[in-house]
């Protein structure tokens, strides 16, 4: 004898039948899939600032943890070149490709971008921060102050001597210390300071910024690169303040790095890091990038590191107001 099954359990089983197969026929999100919080990039960074990243990618795959970032060290020239051999090597364009993106102290060299142009690359720029541009001395240095143009003269001329900088100073031999020529302070030295040509005084160069300080503590000449790494060996080292004139031939009084002197353009010389990627717009590679770029949370970080950021108000309060 048949069982006669009512229409509340006939509805219930055709739904639970309909539910069964959309289980089956829908497979769970794929973790290495590529997409703005998922999949794997690889983000090549001059090695002043890869701490400052790696921290900041640590947090990202926190909030995303289907992401995975691998922060290596390069130096800005090389970082542009890995970009390229990423793009050739990835010929298949799956969705599960690793990605590439490129953190660089310095917006790309003209031979740079015309290289990205003739290769059909679609290059996506994002504007994340900026250093200042230090010199560095050592805490018992004579020198305390200077200006642009004193500094411009110094590091074109052929036997540049300290009083070039500060009249105050010793006439004593002077010789500057930098990061290497593939480095992003180098370009950014020589662009702001030299017009783009190379520096003609007496200098070294290294192939890391601790290397710079540990020279400069030890009193074999004056460091320029960025501020980051500068101001956080406050026992041995200091940053020279700096004057310039303006567009319009007025004088602007020396001001020491700061992320407040960033700001008012009071301090004169910059270093832009700047976010590079070939990859899609839903690339995981774009995903970080532009959170780093405006994304409250890595911005503020970035401000509490001595950058100034690219897309957060820093409110200022003068003295008189906090009173």
């Amino acid at each position: 004898m048949r069982r006669k099954i009512s229409a509340g359990r006939c509805r219930f089983a055709l739904a639970a039948i309909a539910m069964l197969s959309l289980a089956v026929g829908c497979e769970p999100p794929n973790p290495d899939a590529n997409t703005p919080t998922s999949g794997r990039l690889v983000v090549y960074v001059d090695e002043i600032y890869a701490p400052l990243f790696r921290t900041l990618a640590d947090s990202f795959m926190v909030r995303s943890p289907n992401a995975t970032i691998d922060v290596r060290v390069a130096p800005a020239r090389m970082s542009v070149q890995e970009l390229f051999d990423a793009a050739a090597r990835d010929t298949a364009r799956t969705d599960t490709s690793t990605t590439t993106a490129a953190i660089l102290g310095r917006k790309l060299l003209p031979d740079e971008l015309e290289a990205i142009r003739s290769a059909g690359y679609n290059s996506k720029e994002y504007i994340l921060a900026y250093d200042g541009l230090a010199v560095v001395v050592p805490v018992s240095s004579p020198l305390r102050s200077s200006t642009v143009e004193q500094l411009r003269n110094a590091v074109t001329a052929p036997a540049p001597i300290m009083s070039m900088l500060d009249s105050n100073a010793p006439a004593d031999a002077l010789r500057f210390l930098l990061p290497d020529q593939n480095s992003s302070a180098y370009v950014a030295a020589r662009d702001q300071l030299a017009d783009g040509s190379g520096l003609t005084a007496s200098a070294r160069y290294f192939g890391t910024a601790d290397s710079v300080l540990a020279a400069v503590a030890a009193g074999e000449g004056i460091g320029i690169l960025g501020w980051l790494p500068a101001h956080r060996d406050s026992l041995r080292l200091r940053t020279l303040s700096l004057g310039f004139a303006d567009s319009v031939g007025r004088e602007h009084p020396p001001a020491i790095v700061h992320p407040t002197s960033l700001v008012t353009d009071a301090y004169p010389l910059k270093q832009t890091l700047v976010g590079y990627t070939f990859a899609s717009n839903r690339s995981l590679a774009v995903g970080f990038l532009a959170w780093l770029a405006k994304g409250q949370d890595a911005q503020y970080y970035m401000t509490y590191q001595g950058l100034q950021p690219e897309n957060v108000k820093l409110r200022i309060v003068m003295p008189e107001a906090a009173q």
